[in-house]
């Protein structure tokens, strides 16, 4: 059983409009099925003709964009070109990065249209090489693609509803999250509605990870990439758990350890240079955007005073 309670892979914050959880050049053919191996297992199963034709020529993802459909597979999403705009999370995240100097916290290019259709479709395949449960693309068209669907409850909606086992969970996320790293791959868009939750078993796991339409490597390292999914993760996620700031420090002290060195002391220079920020005020009064910068700075500078010898090196 790995940290996503699953065996093995599985087949926001500042977000833009939201769709349900899992959603969010010429034609390429859809992935090759494996081949049939005398006495293995037989040919992976593919969508059927006539499925292809009904989603094809469906309006749903034309018009929202994503679409579920019910297939021989199981429950399938086609997801649509996003349209070239700059959304208010890089606009958002552009202006704090520059406020406090972390140059790593901006978010990714976002380039819309087929690029970032290529884009996702090929992380979504470097992930699952590495082991990663992300959706399996099973069929590439020109303006859109399909998916498995991991579900469509989501870590954020937990954490709102302040589900009995909203802190395992958010626990487990974050183990996933070293886990990626180390497979030395990263995630970007790692807000907590991009990590969608199997709400029915008691108690509920974490199914896997949506959403990778940009490639932080455009613009920053791999170290910078994977500090950026860190300060994504918290700052979508604490300013809404609630749970004592000691339970939460002591799992971030513990994964934080298991990550590589230069990560961690790019982690701390960021918390050095985030704690101001914690000066912010924290009544939901003043809207989700300042809580959680609040929220994350607040536990940067926790951070920061438990590991002062880090934060000097820096």
């Amino acid at each position: 059983m790995d940290a996503w309670g699953c065996e093995g892979a599985s087949d926001q914050l500042f977000g833009d409009t939201h769709v349900p959880a899992q959603s969010k050049r010429d034609a390429a053919p859809s992935e090759a099925p494996t081949p049939a191996i005398a006495g293995g297992p037989m040919s992976a199963p593919a969508l059927t003709e006539s499925e292809l034709r009904r989603i094809h020529t469906s309006a749903g993802w034309r018009r929202d964009r994503v679409e579920v459909f019910e297939t021989s597979l199981g429950r399938v999403i086609a997801k649509g070109h996003r349209p070239t705009r700059s959304p208010a999370p890089q606009r958002v995240l552009a202006w704090l990065a520059r406020l406090v100097r972390v140059p790593f916290l901006r978010a990714p290019i976002v380039h819309g249209g087929a690029r970032s259709q290529e884009i996702e479709i090929r992380r979504l395949r470097a992930l699952r090489a590495a082991g990663i449960p992300v959706p399996k693309v099973l069929h590439v068209a020109t303006d859109f693609f399909v998916m498995t669907w991991l579900g469509g409850d989501h870590l954020a909606e937990v954490l709102h509803r302040r589900h009995p086992h909203a802190f395992a969970l958010w626990r487990d996320a974050a183990e996933a999250l070293v886990g990626v790293h180390a497979a030395g791959q990263y995630l970007s868009q790692c807000f907590g509605r991009n990590i969608i939750v199997h709400a029915e078993p008691d108690p509920p796991v974490i199914a896997g990870l949506i959403d990778f339409e940009d490639d932080p490597l455009e613009i920053m390292s791999l170290p910078e990439a994977q500090v950026h999914d860190w300060l994504i993760y918290l700052q979508s996620t604490l300013w809404d758990l609630h749970a004592p700031r000691e339970q939460v420090d002591a799992v971030l002290d513990r994964l934080m350890a298991t990550e590589r060195a230069e990560v961690r002391a790019l982690f701390a220079l960021a918390c050095k240079r985030l704690g101001w920020l914690r000066i912010l005020p924290e009544s939901r009064i003043f809207g989700r955007d300042t809580i959680a910068v609040q929220a994350v700075a607040a536990a940067a500078h926790r951070w920061v005073g438990r590991h002062r010898q880090d934060a000097v090196a820096v």
